[in-house]
């Protein structure tokens, strides 16, 4: 039965766990205080990630004492700190540690060396000789048992297949490689070296206050050679006249692969590239045995080990989101069976959630709740909000997150928190969960919305009828190296097939074939795997199944399963024709394609447990549980700009109760019964979501509010604004001395890269520069300069900065502020720092924080007076605050009549900002968090004068950047972006700061 109190309070067990970036020298008094910092902005611990600028030694004495540290800290407050299993990633390099061991240990590829000749060496594991049809395409191979040694014949092609083993000297790979996780051996070594110190430092710690291990995004194929065939690779090729592809090797796949298949995969390795001999039985079985061979090598093995101490599994792996990357690790279902709380990734900031390509959507999300569901894990994972910058709001936040839940993820894993924000740190793929956000302290609040989220969403089990096969045997089949359009294609229809059932309102869940294989049984009509059941199948666009598919599939049909098949349909098994699947597919219902007017064809033929009627767009998610005394529904409407007024329908009768996340708060709600179907109805706007139990009984019947309008006040011009935080100026572009000569202004990067190019022991001196309208001397003025420990010099207006006085710290204690009040001067200022390139160099922006206002005039910033009283506030990055980041109170008073019956609302269109809070009468009335933006103001107004104080929290994103990407904000933003030379201007695109369109609505109840 579900506990409202655990709902009202959630516990850390159901509170989110932000990646903590471990990417610089901490302390460990350091690491209690970040660790304390998380808690209290309502995380429930975290995950201890060696990260991009780590300066200590991965598992040696420091980390553990820092690690130690954070974990007593946690444990007393009752948090918890999970370990990450690598120094960055991909898992299972350790670090270096396993790759340095030797070339057996590194990661292994085999290469198809096309030509006009063949090659010999001992890495050479077959030769072939090809003949070629009128196209010049290869239409037969026989193999060699070595080159020939006359003359080659032009009219054949020659194969020689070479084993490649990674070299050493990745810098990504700490000076190493990646290494061959097909290699159970290998694996078993890494945990044996990275795993094992954990539990002599910190065991007693496993399955307490140390929940589990997370492993991030492991694969065979990094350090190889792409096994993608990029489409603009050129054909031919500059140099050798042929490309070179390339297909996942390990040593041992030769004798395992004919253990399980009974024959020998070198006889007939151009099968896998080359639409020639039995190529789809072939490719069926070497990549249904790189799959298990993975599975076993590394998730399973790894499932063990944490299971023998107690702790959780957790993590995602490379490549979930198509079908083409899931050839690339083989697929990803089977090793969710091998992980305690399965996970997945969602990175980037899509526009449209539905047709969302890349990390997160729909197929990412479905495959592990599918798996989830089936095997009773009750928890799934999200790496979420990476890549997304400085910039989401509160909004942007739970737009996402209500996307994920209601497919089917309960733990949110933030990216990032950034232990130190110094150098290319702060630019390290975020969202920047950093107390230095100026959102940090009211974080809280949505981090309690989705522990309440998470809490009831991992109650019970899901409630789906549908189960769709994957057809990642047929991604197998159709993919070549040379060729990926058949691949492609697939994927788009079956994402296409996706995305329209979501839109019908018919949930589902995928039927991966490897699980179905040891979980799957027919219980009368029902199709079941592991603890689920499903009344109806359906074979998505297709070529192939599997034998154990086929056997339940028949079983499911003769005993009155509804099988659905969508053209193109399979014809093989395992690879092979089969009359045995013609014959079942005769009892299907056939259905043209995957479009939603073909499948509205045959909506009504599934069991549907509930209706959503109203939603024509199919912009409304639902998520039904079933407790077994309650059932739970989640709703969420992923449209950024409509709203949606819904009936939902449930089959039986039911007394309804709305649960708010927010608040944690529970009332009864309206709703009546019709026809054994109870009724209810549901407004969300955009972004909008709504929470429900119902529990058997009957509705309550509430008599609508009736309200009448009156007046509308537009208030939104003519606020006074007064800054809550220092206004900062950021000097992004500067000058350098080369050879006493100064240069032209640049952007800080492209000084960067020329100054490390003068090679190390090199000495520099940058030039800052800053203009002022106005006299600065009797203001607050700061300096704030990052990383002054790898400067010799600092120099304003020719006066040396005494670098021990320091005034205090800003973003973190790598920002060092130095008050130059006395020394700044109204025009042009001067800001030389002098350096020596070392290991360490990282030149970067400066910035001037202070009591002035700032504008933008041909792209150079310039300090000036502010007004307090500004008439338009919808975006104040276009006033006196391009680059703020901090938090704006607009005030102004205004006269209202109010009278017994008045409610009286205030409305805001649009809020450009992290989040809002709104006071009247300096009494606090609520947040301004996401449409509607919206308060009931009726209490805190008095007739006549009313002080309205609205209070705008913003982001980072116009102080740290990007500040000069075309796009302004792309989907993707990790390093690269603060410095694209394809996508550089030198104009400031800044994201606006600011509400737009305040005003009050009175109204007059009616009896």
């Amino acid at each position: 039965m579900l506990s409202k109190k655990v709902f009202k309070y959630p516990s850390n067990d159901f509170r989110g766990y932000p990646f903590w970036s471990i990417n610089d020298y901490l302390s460990p008094e350091v690491c209690v205080k970040e660790i304390e910092m998380m808690i209290d902005a309502g995380f429930g611990g975290a995950f201890f990630h060696a990260r991009e600028g780590l300066r200590m030694g991965f598992l040696k004495r420091e980390w553990f004492e820092c690690f130690k540290s954070a974990l007593g800290r946690a444990k007393e407050r009752g948090g918890y700190l999970w370990i990450y299993d690598e120094d960055r990633w991909p898992s299972g390099f350790g670090g270096g540690i396993v790759s340095a061991l030797g070339s057996r240990y590194r990661a292994k590829a085999l290469y198809m060396i096309p030509g006009y000749m063949s090659f010999s060496g001992e890495d050479v594991i077959a030769i072939f000789i090809c003949e070629k049809d009128a196209n010049g395409l290869v239409k037969s191979c026989r193999r060699v048992v070595k080159g020939l040694d006359k003359d080659y014949d032009q009219k054949y092609l020659y194969l020689t297949f070479v084993k490649y083993t990674a070299s050493v000297g990745d810098v990504w790979f700490s000076g190493y490689s990646y290494v061959d996780l097909l290699d159970s051996d290998i694996v078993r070594k890494f945990i044996e070296l990275i795993y094992e110190p954990y539990v002599g430092e910190v065991g007693i710690e496993f399955g307490k206050s140390i929940p589990g291990i997370f492993t991030d995004e492991p694969n065979f194929s990094a350090s190889r050679k792409s096994f993608y065939w990029p489409s603009e690779r050129l054909v031919p090729p500059r140099g050798y006249g042929f490309p070179i592809s390339a297909i996942p090797w390990t040593d041992k796949l030769p004798d395992v692969f004919r253990e399980i298949n009974g024959y020998d995969i070198i006889d007939v390795l151009p099968e896998l590239f080359f639409n020639i001999g039995n190529y789809k039985k072939t490719r069926y079985d070497f990549w249904r045995t790189i799959t298990r061979l993975f599975v076993e090598s590394f998730s399973k093995q790894i499932y063990e080990w944490c299971d023998k101490h107690r702790l959780k599994f957790t993590g995602h792996y490379l490549n979930e989101d198509s079908l083409l990357q899931l050839v690339d690790v083989g697929a990803v279902m089977p090793h969710y069976e091998y992980q305690h709380i399965p996970g997945i990734d969602q990175l980037g900031f899509p526009k449209d959630l539905k047709n969302f390509e890349c990390c997160g959507n729909i197929l990412a999300v479905k495959q592990v709740a599918s798996v989830a569901n089936q095997l009773g894990k009750e928890r799934v994972l999200c790496e979420t909000y990476g890549t997304t910058g400085n910039y989401p709001s509160f909004a942007d936040r739970k737009w996402i997150g209500d996307y994920l839940y209601v497919l089917g993820v309960n733990i949110l894993n933030h990216h990032l928190v950034p232990a130190s924000m110094k150098g290319r740190r702060k630019r390290d793929y975020g969202l920047n969960f950093h107390w230095s956000q100026p959102w940090w302290k009211y974080n809280k609040i949505i981090e309690d919305y989705f522990a309440r989220l998470s809490y009831i969403l991992s109650q019970g089990t899901r409630i789906v009828d549908i189960l769709v096969i994957h057809p990642i045997s047929s991604a197998w089949i159709l993919y070549s190296p040379l060729n990926q359009s058949d691949v492609r294609n697939l994927d788009r229809k079956f994402k296409e097939l996706l995305r329209n059932l979501l839109e019908l309102h018919l949930d589902f869940e995928l039927g991966d074939e490897m699980i179905i294989e040891k979980y799957g049984s027919i219980e009368n009509n029902l199709f079941r795997v592991g603890r689920a059941t499903y009344s109806t199948v359906i074979l998505p666009p297709s070529i192939n199944i599997s034998s154990s598919t086929l056997r339940l599939l028949k079983n499911f049909v003769e005993n009155g399963g509804k099988l659905i098949a969508i053209k193109p349909l399979p014809e093989l098994v395992d690879g092979n024709k089969c009359d045995e699947l013609r014959k079942i597919l005769e009892k299907a219902i056939v259905i043209e394609d995957i479009s939603k007017s073909e499948l509205m064809k045959i909506v009504n033929i599934f069991d549907r447990r509930i209706d959503i009627e109203g939603d024509n767009d199919g912009n409304i998610f639902y998520h039904l549980r079933n407790t077994g005394e309650e059932f739970i529904l989640f709703l969420t409407n992923i449209s950024r700009e409509k709203m949606y007024e819904v009936n939902i329908g449930i089959k039986g009768e039911y007394s309804v109760e709305r649960w708010d996340p927010f608040t944690g708060d529970i009332e009864e709600y309206d709703g009546y019964i019709e026809n054994d179907v109870t009724w209810f109805r549901v407004r969300l706007y955009p972004i909008g979501s709504a929470l429900f139990v119902l529990k058997p009984g009957k509705p309550i019947s509430k008599k609508e509010r009736m309200l009448k309008f009156v007046n509308k006040l537009d208030i939104s011009s003519g606020w006074y604004v007064k800054r809550r935080n220092p206004n900062i100026l950021v000097i992004d572009y500067v000058r350098y001395y080369d050879d006493n000569n100064l240069s032209d202004l640049m952007p800080i990067w492209r000084v960067h890269d020329s100054i490390v190019r003068r090679g190390f022991g090199s000495k520099y001196t940058i030039r800052y520069e800053f203009y002022s309208e106005i006299e600065l001397r009797n203001r607050n003025v700061f300096l704030v300069i990052e990383n002054i420990d790898g400067l010799t010099r600092v120099r304003v207006n020719g006066f040396i900065i005494d670098s021990s006085r320091m005034a205090g710290y800003w973003i973190d204690n790598n920002f060092i502020m130095y008050r130059i009040s006395d020394i700044v001067n109204q025009g042009l200022n001067v800001i030389e720092i002098d350096g020596v390139v070392n290991y360490d160099t990282e030149i970067e922006n400066i910035y001037i924080l202070g009591d002035f206002g700032v504008r933008i005039e041909n792209n150079k910033p310039i300090i000036t007076y502010e007004d307090n009283y500004v008439d338009e506030v919808s975006d104040l990055t276009k006033k006196f605050y391009p680059f703020y980041s901090g938090e704006i109170e607009l005030r102004k008073e205004i006269n209202i009549d109010k009278y017994d019956k008045n409610v009286i609302m205030l409305r805001v269109s649009k809020l450009n900002a992290a989040l809002a809070l709104v006071y009247i009468n300096n009494e606090f009335v609520g947040y301004l968090i996401s449409p509607p933006y919206e308060l009931d103001i009726t209490k805190y107004v008095r007739n006549g004068t009313n002080e309205i104080s609205i209070i705008i929290v913003g982001t980072l994103r116009n102080t740290l950047g990007p500040l000069h990407h075309l796009e302004g904000d792309p989907w993707w933003i990790g390093p690269e972006t603060f410095r694209d030379e394809r996508m550089w201007t030198d104009r400031y695109m800044l994201k606006p700061f600011g509400i737009d369109g305040i005003e009050i609505v009175i109204y007059e109840e009616l009896e």
